[in-house]
């Protein structure tokens, strides 16, 4: 017997009515399904798991799951679906042969952020990026880059996006970003709105971590750390910020009928004429 979590979208309607319909199907298939919320702090043991929403559904999965190693598959039930790819009418052929054994493992790098400060030391994964802007005072900020002593660069402007491969397709793309290919091991750091004509978008290996900090020049900047733009925390001007390649990464299960260019082409338009 598999035991098989689902992980669904509770503002979600049509969510909910296929999450009943999904798991009665594995029941009837001797399977043994456990519903979970997306704010579950406890993960029971499973075989694997199904992620039915959007994209954001599959993002607060991916933190759930991936420190486990528990292969997730992404139901679409959103409107672009770049990550849940399988949509709920292909779900049901594709599912037959996943348990039956037949399909593959598509790992994607998750991104590890530690904020540190003298009160709080706060540790969180992303899947897609980690963004640091000048929240609602919209002043610009000053970001200083490198790696232990090896000073890269300050980022002058609004902030700084530093986005996974799987990540260079969400904000970092809409700031001008490159799309990198997801079984690269990289960051990309994406500027937002600089306030210098030479800084570009920047590819960088994850073998080093990253070493951030915000300098601010008034008390009255609350400048925001947001991570795939769900969580979010005020930095103050002493904290430092570490980012490197978690532990473990996402597994996917793959869908054959979803390769990523494909995805590019018909879901971002990649390659099209305008």
């Amino acid at each position: 017997m598999k035991t098989i979590g689902i992980i669904f979208n509770t503002e979600k309607h049509r969510a909910r009515t296929e999450m009943s319909k999904l798991k009665e199907w594995l029941q009837k298939r001797k399977c043994k399904v456990v519903v979970l919320s997306s704010s579950e702090k406890k993960i029971p043991r499973l075989d694997l798991a199904l992620s039915l929403g959007g994209d954001g559904t599959m993002l607060k999965s991916s933190r759930m799951l991936a420190p486990l190693g528990i292969p997730v598959l992404g139901i679409n039930m959103g409107s672009l679906g770049f990550l849940a790819e399988t949509d709920p009418r292909d779900a049901y052929p594709f599912l037959e042969k996943v348990l039956g054994g037949d399909y593959t493992i598509d790992e994607r790098l998750m991104l590890k952020v530690t904020i540190r400060s003298a009160t709080r030391t706060i540790t969180q994964l992303a899947l897609n990026d980690c963004i640091i802007h000048s929240g609602n005072n919209g002043r610009v900020i000053t970001i200083g880059a490198g790696f232990d002593n090896d000073f890269l660069a300050d980022y002058i402007g609004d902030g700084l996006i530093i986005a996974t491969p799987t990540g260079s397709t969400a904000y970092s793309l809409a700031a001008s970003g490159p799309i990198v290919h997801p079984h690269l091991s990289v960051f990309v750091l994406t500027p937002i709105c600089p306030h210098t004509l030479t800084q570009r978008p920047l590819i960088i290996s994850t073998r080093r971590p990253l070493l951030l900090t915000v300098k601010l020049k008034s008390p009255r900047q609350k400048p925001v750390l947001s991570l795939d733009g769900q969580m979010n925390y005020v930095v103050g001007p002493r904290d430092s910020i570490t980012l490197s390649a978690a532990d473990q990464p996402l597994r996917l299960i793959a869908n054959p009928q979803q390769k990523y260019f494909h995805i590019l082409r018909t879901k971002l338009k990649w390659g099209e004429r305008g």
